[in-house]
């Protein structure tokens, strides 16, 4: 009798990292079907902005999920470049145009006149991104978001009128299992605000229920 094959235990975190990447392929068809639709006007408009939100925010998540995996395992790099405010702001708007009008909110922007930012832009616009997602969950007619420089950082924040985060959140410890919600783009926020440096400052990010519209407060400090 000849001896079996030994089966070696695969490795969990790779499988799931390759099955995030496929699962985004996936949703970028998605994506690009619902813009043919559009154009097309071949589905209701609230039902397509919907279905719309719900892609985009499913393929954050996975690539907010594919980016820690990297960084986990030391296989992740910024891509820092220098980038005019303005137009980090007005992209991230016209980005959640749709949603906006959706939801009936208004969404605020202030920032300063020709400043410029060190960052990269892809991960800081998703942060950003994912953020007025989840504060259009809650919000009641109004967001802000502004940038403005303090202390030799850029300061990047979402202000809404809702009803402020939990207790629970107002820590450092943004993942709760126990909450239903592992608050994926909070830890992700951090996580992105802590990977880019200068000197010896590491960007960094605070949440609290001290917004000039009576809600949430997420701020980002990009050095």
């Amino acid at each position: 009798m000849t001896d079996q094959p030994t089966i070696t235990s695969p490795d969990f975190s790779a499988i799931l990292a390759a099955s995030i990447h496929d699962m985004k392929n996936s949703l970028g068809v998605i994506c690009g079907l619902i813009q043919n639709l559009k154009q097309a006007n071949e589905v209701p408009k609230p039902e397509l902005a919907q279905l719309e939100f719900e892609a985009r925010r499913m393929n954050n998540h996975l690539m907010q999920l594919l980016s820690l995996y990297k960084i986990e395992i030391s296989k992740f790099s910024l891509n820092i470049d220098e980038y005019l405010i303005k137009d980090i702001l007005d992209d991230i708007y016209s980005q959640q145009t749709s949603l906006l009008e959706l939801n009936n909110i208004t969404l605020e922007l202030e920032y300063p006149e020709n400043s410029y930012c060190y960052c990269d832009l892809y991960l800081l616009e998703n942060a950003i991104g994912t953020l007025l997602n989840n504060a259009q969950r809650y919000s009641q007619k109004k967001i802000i978001l502004s940038a403005r420089a303090e202390e030799g950082y850029t300061k990047f924040t979402i202000e809404d009128d809702g009803n402020g985060f939990p207790d629970i959140n107002l820590s450092t410890d943004y993942v709760n299992f126990n909450t239903g919600s592992t608050g994926l783009g909070l830890y992700f926020t951090h996580t992105i605000a802590h990977l880019h440096e200068s000197n010896i400052h590491h960007g960094y990010s605070e949440i609290s229920n001290e917004s000039r519209l009576g809600g949430g407060k997420v701020s980002i400090f990009i050095p």
